[in-house]
């Protein structure tokens, strides 16, 4: 079974935007799908939109609250497109289709 990880951070923030500090504008992340020994990953970034009365100030963002804005910039769709990436990935380590090999002759 594969394990899918959301790695996330940096955070771009606005200084400073309608009275508040250190607002988040943009997620970069990293998904990881990883199954035994074998690892693959999909890099991106995505863009929050501007708070919307429920500002969390920087210092007190989660983790998951980070994760849930990313996969609600990305939607279910795409994240669901990502993690079937990851798992031919994962399907062609397991079980390559080419290789580089060296010249017969050496």
């Amino acid at each position: 079974m594969i394990t899918y990880t959301w790695i996330l951070g940096p955070l771009s923030v606005k200084l400073a935007e309608d009275g508040f500090t250190n607002v988040v504008y943009s997620v970069s992340w990293v998904l990881v799908g990883e199954e035994d020994s074998y690892r693959c990953q999909i890099y991106g970034s995505a863009s929050v939109p501007e708070p919307s009365g429920n500002f969390t100030p920087f210092d007190q963002l989660t983790e998951a609250q980070v994760q849930d804005w990313v996969e609600s910039a990305l939607g279910a769709e795409q994240v669901a497109a990502y993690k079937i990436q990851l798992a031919q990935q994962i399907e062609l380590q397991k079980n390559p289709i080419d290789a580089v090999l060296p010249p017969p002759w050496r």
